[in-house]
């Protein structure tokens, strides 16, 4: 769900093309060789072996990763993809300003003959180029200078970039670096750097350890002998000794590191680690160390809510209070030039991550992954009572109605907003609201003044409806049977809606809110049909689960090495039905149930094989 969100309406005029700064002048004075005080980005040296804040970005089929090598950020690009974009390196979050003129210098080179395209914009929709040059390298490394002027509005989100997919890498497999890189700006003065804390060279759980489970601690050193430690309790007492584990090189942190593994320890206190003449912070081994990290993980959701005030005592500290956000939702028409005319009260639910829209496909998930915990918890687990009326600081903890359902609720009962009461389009869902144009970071929610629009239905953002209205509706039978019945009756004419209209897809791009485009909607209908049988057990909708691709199907999506593996993202829902079929009871009986259980399990060991690689 999280996206950040930028200023729209920012340009500039080129002053020089990008050349061999040896055969040109930057078209403005600049700064002494070596000199960062004027410029905007925060790592452009790279003599530190670290490459924060620049990141890499893959778009499939492109693939690669970065590295620094020898003073100089690399990026090997294994496929390059089919758009230039699809392989790319980029620097975000400087502040251009109008009037202000800019210089770019970098050297660059690559392990084979290429191209790159270095460019200054925005970095979000619609993505306007304030600057951009295509320029050829091989293996000598060269110095590239130019230099352009702002003209229109400032940019407080800017980000320097290096496209280097697609058509650019013709000759891909191959490295291409980077070294020496500003963006130069002689009115611009960084600001000294606070003095940090150097990090510890013997590093620990910084909540603690669970008795009966894994204990081990990383020292980072450059010897390849196992070195004695220590464990000392509170009152230096020695509670076990050994030598430690050479690990080697650590490709996360690039660091030479020994593992202390002291995992048979389980008697709750506080204790040390000493290894060698490192002593560790202290930690404590005790059974509830965690048991507050939900809460405040889920405290979140009620920080993000939308058309409430967030105050005290819900809010935690005075600092995160503040007055309810878009009270103007409860009267909200329809983005010009689409094909409605009505006007709906959309008010409440979460914002989205960095911006003040609100999206269906995104809330459907998150809405979903909230109460597949509460059904979870009550059918499998122990700690239902963990999440009982009471437990979460949320205004609705006295309502007889377990904390979780509650906070799931004011999202949901937005979704439900969300669909189209009358008309050709009864029963579909818009697939998103938000400003007509970018807000600035960190704009609070009450100070935003922007108009706001509902943008057109979608089938994704109406299968999600009727996925996750069917889902609550069996849950909150218990607790409010007229609000269980409003959702599947809500849910059960999404669902014939999107089957009327199986083709409605978001638009790619825009102005003022993320996009959330799908165009690929078999894993929503599958999961859609999957939380309507269990809950009502109509055999159309076992028909519609038995003969989808996605039956009894969990899947993790996300290649290794490139940011990690997932089951379920808002894109991506196939797995959610499945899982549901694993927790709930259904009319399909036990040996289904079973089915959709190894499929959960298959899953969860293909997470397995990658944690051991790593």
């Amino acid at each position: 769900m999280v996206q950040i969100r930028y200023l729209i309406g920012v340009g500039c005029m080129l002053s020089a093309c990008l050349r061999p700064s040896s055969s040109m002048q930057s078209g403005g004075p600049s700064s002494a060789p070596g000199d960062d005080s004027h410029n905007l980005l925060a790592n452009g040296r790279f003599d530190d072996s670290k490459s924060v804040p620049w990141a890499t970005s893959f778009t499939a089929p492109g693939t690669g990763e970065a590295l620094v090598d020898q003073g100089a950020l690399c990026v090997r690009i294994d496929d390059a993809g089919q758009n230039r974009w699809d392989a790319q390196v980029r620097h975000r979050e400087m502040v251009l300003q109008r009037g202000h003129h800019y210089t770019v210098r970098f050297k660059a080179w690559a392990s084979a003959p290429t191209h790159a395209r270095p460019k200054v914009g925005m970095a979000g929709p619609p993505y306007e180029e304030y600057w951009a040059e295509t320029i050829q390298l091989d293996s000598e490394p060269r110095a590239f200078e130019a230099g352009f002027t702002m003209k229109k509005s400032d940019d407080p989100t800017a980000e320097l970039a290096f496209h280097l997919g697609g058509e650019l890498a013709k000759s891909a497999p191959l490295s291409i670096c980077v070294d020496d890189v500003t963006l130069e700006d002689l009115e611009f003065v960084r600001a000294q750097p606070k003095s940090e804390k150097s990090v510890p060279k013997l590093l620990v759980n910084q909540v603690g350890y669970l008795p009966g489970h894994a204990k081990v601690a990383v020292f980072t050193s450059e010897g390849t002998t196992p070195v004695p430690w220590q464990l000392l309790d509170r009152n230096g007492k020695t509670v076990q000794s050994g030598r430690s584990q050479v690990h080697g090189p650590d490709a996360a942190s690039g660091k030479q590191v020994h593992f202390v593994d002291f995992s048979s320890v389980d008697q709750s206190g506080q204790y040390t680690l000493s290894v060698g003449e490192e002593v560790s912070y202290p930690f404590t081994i005790g059974p509830d160390i965690y048991r507050k990290l939900k809460y405040d993980a889920l405290a979140y959701f009620y920080h993000n809510r939308s058309g409430i005030e967030i105050k005290l005592p819900y809010a935690g500290h005075e600092q995160w209070t503040r007055p309810a956000g878009h009270l103007s939702d409860s009267s909200v028409g329809c983005v010009p030039g689409s094909d409605c005319d009505h006007m709906l009260d959309v008010s409440g639910g979460w914002y989205d991550a960095g911006d003040h829209g609100k999206y269906v496909v995104n809330g459907g998930v998150s809405v979903w992954t909230l109460v597949n915990q509460y059904e979870r918890l009550a059918r499998l687990g122990k700690a239902k009572d963990e999440f009982a009326d009471g437990k979460l600081n949320i205004p609705e903890n006295k309502n007889k109605v377990p904390d979780l359902l509650d906070e799931a609720r004011w999202e949901l009962e937005f979704l439900l907003k969300m669909q189209i009461p009358k008309g050709p389009l009864a029963g579909l869902v818009h697939h998103k609201m938000h400003d007509v144009a970018w807000t600035a970071l960190p704009l609070p929610p009450h100070e935003d003044k922007m108009k706001r629009y509902l943008y057109p239905p979608s089938t994704a953002a109406t299968l999600n409806v009727a996925a996750t209205a069917a889902q609550a509706a069996r849950v909150f039978r218990e607790f409010d049977p007229a609000f269980a019945q409003r959702c599947l009756s809500a849910a059960e004419r999404a669902y014939q809606a999107a089957k009327a209209h199986p083709k409605l897809f978001a638009k790619a791009g825009g102005v003022g809110g993320g996009p959330y485009d799908d165009k690929a909607v078999e894993d929503e209908f599958y999961w859609a049909a999957s939380e309507l049988f269990i809950t009502t057990g109509n055999q159309a909708y076992r028909s519609e689960v038995e003969q989808s691709p996605y039956f009894n199907v969990v899947t993790a999506h996300g290649k290794e090495g490139m940011g990690g593996r997932t089951v379920m993202t808002w894109q991506n829902t196939e797995s959610l039905g499945t899982i549901s079929f694993a927790i709930v009871p259904s009319a399909m009986g036990d040996a289904q149930m079973k089915a959709a259980r190894a499929a959960v399990k298959s899953a969860a060991d293909d997470y397995l094989a990658v944690h051991k690689k790593q």
